[in-house]
């Protein structure tokens, strides 16, 4: 029986030692306050056994899109390999170092960015026009000079998923008969494996 998540991983880094620009990117899909889905591209932080972790802002849509409904869908794709996997399951917000670390390697304009979403406005917010939010990134890269100490603002945090639902499809470009399955989180600890048509 193969685990879902060593193949997840396995890929993951395969994909990254590919140079697959896919590689460190996902597309996150969460439900409006009128049930409609979003989805957009996300950073992916760490794959690991525990789960998956991208770092955000605690007053960004995704959250509080997941506190209304906690149901989601994450979409791998790696072209270098044809590899895709849909991921659900559940989710936790949490802090800790490694994120703080990452924060601390991240570029000036990275840094800039994340503190425009906390002292200018947040993430999905409306503009008058695309003039207006490059005058207020430049007033506050005025406020924060690149020669300064930046801190990374508390609005920031992990946010986990951890799977139960697993679909993997591997392409054979060949004879097109792809490998297709679905995984399922048992109660058990361990997972079931059901192989579909593609």
């Amino acid at each position: 029986m193969d685990n879902p998540i060593d193949m997840l991983i396995d890929s993951f880094q395969q994909a990254k030692a590919a140079g697959d620009t896919n590689g460190p990117f996902f597309a996150m899909t969460t439900l409006d306050e009128s049930g409609f889905p979003m989805s957009r591209t996300v950073t992916v932080r760490e794959i690991s056994a525990a789960g998956i972790v991208i770092y955000i802002n605690r007053v960004s849509p995704k959250i509080e899109q997941l506190k209304l409904n906690p149901a989601y869908e994450l979409l791998f794709f790696w072209p270098s390999q044809l590899r895709q996997f849909r991921v659900r399951g559940s989710y936790e917000i949490f802090e800790n170092e490694d994120q703080r670390r990452s924060w601390e390697q991240k570029p000036y304009a990275g840094k800039l960015y994340d503190l425009f979403q906390v002292e200018g406005l947040s993430q999905s917010s409306e503009l008058p026009s695309r003039e207006a939010y490059l005058e207020t990134a430049a007033e506050i890269r005025a406020g924060f000079p690149e020669e300064s100490r930046l801190e990374m603002p508390h609005e920031l945090v992990c946010l986990g998923f951890q799977p139960d639902y697993v679909e993997s499809w591997y392409g054979d470009m060949k004879d097109r008969l792809h490998d297709r399955r679905l995984f399922r989180l048992q109660n058990d600890g361990n997972w079931s494996e059901q192989v579909l048509v593609p």
